[in-house]
């Protein structure tokens, strides 16, 4: 495990020094923001991070972020659908959160579009 060791201003814990373990990943063209070359990595946080925290500590384009998923359910409706990115949205202790770009467009293939 990685010591928490990117800048963040985030909101005073409830318990000070509280913090919770996770686990950050990256897909698709946000690989290139991990920092690993696994393209994933567990981190200490303090106990109150939120999806904001995340995408500063990475330093994460806001705009280029398609979907983040908590444990492999979509946390947010991000820019596939015109939605807005929840930067409050809460983690917890051992959440898995992955950030993905937009998947790229295969030549010859047809939109998913109904």
């Amino acid at each position: 495990m990685t010591a928490y060791d990117r800048s963040i201003t985030a909101a005073a814990p409830s318990r000070a020094g509280a913090t919770m373990s996770i686990e950050v990943r990256f897909v698709s063209s946000l690989t290139k923001y991990s920092g690993s070359p696994r393209y994933a990595e567990k981190i200490e946080v303090p106990a109150e991070t939120t999806v904001g925290d995340l995408i500063a500590i990475y330093q994460l384009p806001a705009e280029q972020i398609a979907r983040v998923l908590c444990n492999g359910r979509d946390m947010n409706p991000g820019t596939y659908t015109g939605g807005n990115l929840d930067l409050g949205a809460s983690i917890t202790d051992g959440d898995v959160i992955t950030f993905s770009g937009p998947a790229p467009a295969i030549p010859g293939m047809r939109s998913a579009a109904v």
